[in-house]
């Protein structure tokens, strides 16, 4: 995980635990989510680790007709954070006093992350939407229209204060320095050093509303919505089966770990339907792109756009004649969202677990610990049933230890036993899906 990202998830567990504050992945797009920013919710969303939001060249101002400029967003308040080092965060939040964390790699040690949180008042939105109409002939708008997208304008952000450096040393933990990274080319020196400089004004994280068109030039940005609500009611966009929720209701809505698991089940079914020769194809694929995040992001837009204009595909390691349906298509989507809310690390870890044969043995710990918590809301050390390990030696052991332990599931050998911390539920929730698939096609080799 890249040091923004890593600390970009922390701010928004910090703010917002479980909520729908969104952290922002990508630096170089910040300025793509600033109020009023229209962006795109990625496919195939799911309850259980969030909805993906991709910048668009646009904000709702540009679709609007020419008029009066809405009142600037207001300052919500600033809060600081120091030595903020690891996505992993412990500390007190007493706010919008400073927050003391601990961790691994993040800030430096002599900077203070300083935030504020900026969102578009109610009355200049109302004002906004009474004086100036929706530009019906806008290109983009007629883009999207044809394309069946839906659109969603960011509302409220959390950006800096001040200009503020990141660093990781070889030193920290979870930097990838331990011996057993050295296989996945992931070595490093005790002494190994990295920065980037963050620029003031670089938003860290954000919230959206969905924008729906109503009539030849209405609008609306409604404070509740769901997947059953189109931007373009005529459009032609396909109905889809993922309902899009906040993070927050994620407790009233699932009773059990149940529901993820018929979730998963019903993509891997639609995986299953592909030909052997298939299976052990699209496993050579993803192995081959596995811990090369912008290649996996590659391939969700080329199985998005295919989609969008109704043709098959094939994958470069898949026989001209084994092509992916739509319903395939989709599944690997969806799997494809599982597999880039891992690390690298963690993609090359699940490399190394293929070849070793040991994914039904991590699956079943993933699947067993979060059986038993799933609701859990609070932090706790629990017994570890011994013979999810027992088989396992002592490199098997270490590479399992390292995936899990990058979702936030610590394992520790002796009694054995794990700590449960409910705020990594949508990380583990990824890696579970990530291991249900490719278990599923190592079963074809």
């Amino acid at each position: 995980m890249t040091m923004f990202e890593n600390v970009t998830r922390a701010l928004a567990r910090q703010l917002n635990p479980r909520g729908d504050l969104v952290p922002l992945d990508s630096l170089i797009d910040f300025k793509r989510f600033h109020p009023f920013c229209l962006v795109l919710r990625k496919r195939k969303s799911t309850l259980f680790w969030g909805a993906r939001y991709v910048r668009t060249d646009y904000t709702l101002l540009d679709v609007l007709e020419p008029g009066s400029s809405p009142a600037e967003p207001t300052d919500s308040g600033n809060f600081g954070f120091k030595n903020m080092l690891d996505a992993r965060v412990e500390g007190k939040v007493d706010m919008p006093k400073t927050v003391k964390v601990t961790g691994t790699a993040g800030l430096s040690r002599s900077s203070t992350l300083e935030v504020q949180t900026l969102s578009v008042a109610p009355k200049a939105l109302e004002n906004l939407e009474e004086e100036r109409k929706l530009a019906e002939d806008h290109p983009f708008l007629k883009e999207m229209q044809d394309r069946g997208e839906n659109l969603y304008v960011v509302m409220e952000v959390v950006e800096t204060v001040q200009e503020v450096t990141l660093e990781r040393a070889g030193k920290a933990e979870g930097c990838f320095s331990l011996p057993f990274f050295a296989p996945l080319g992931l070595q490093g020196s005790v002494n190994h050093k990295e920065a980037i400089t963050i620029p003031k004004g670089c938003v860290m994280a954000f919230r959206v509303r969905q924008l729906v068109v109503k009539g030849k030039d209405e609008w609306d940005i409604p404070h509740i919505y769901n997947d059953n609500m189109q931007t373009f009611p005529s459009g032609g966009k396909p109905e889809e089966k993922f309902i899009l929720i906040q993070a927050s209701d994620v407790g009233e809505v699932h009773e059990d770990f149940k529901t993820l698991k018929e979730e998963v089940q019903r993509e891997t079914q639609e995986v299953e339907k592909l030909s052997p020769v298939g299976q052990r194809s699209l496993l050579s694929s993803l192995s081959k792109l596995l811990g090369k995040k912008k290649e996996l992001q590659d391939l969700e837009l080329t199985l998005e756009g295919a989609i969008d204009k109704g043709y098959e595909v094939t994958l470069e390691a898949l026989p001209k004649d084994v092509l992916l349906s739509k319903e395939a298509m989709g599944a690997v989507l969806y799997f494809l969202g599982a597999l880039t809310e891992l690390s690298e690390a963690q993609q090359k870890l699940l490399v190394k677990s293929i070849q070793k044969k040991i994914l039904p043995v991590q699956l079943k710990l993933v699947e067993s610990t979060m059986e038993q918590n799933f609701l859990q809301d609070k932090e706790g050390v629990f017994p570890l049933q011994p013979n999810l390990l027992s088989s396992l030696g002592e490199e098997e052991l270490t590479f399992t230890e390292a995936l899990v332990g990058l979702s936030g599931l610590e394992v520790q050998r002796s009694g054995p036993q794990y700590t449960w911390d409910p705020d990594t539920l949508p990380r583990l929730c990824a890696l579970y899906a990530s291991l249900s698939l490719l278990q599923l096609l190592t079963k074809a080799t």
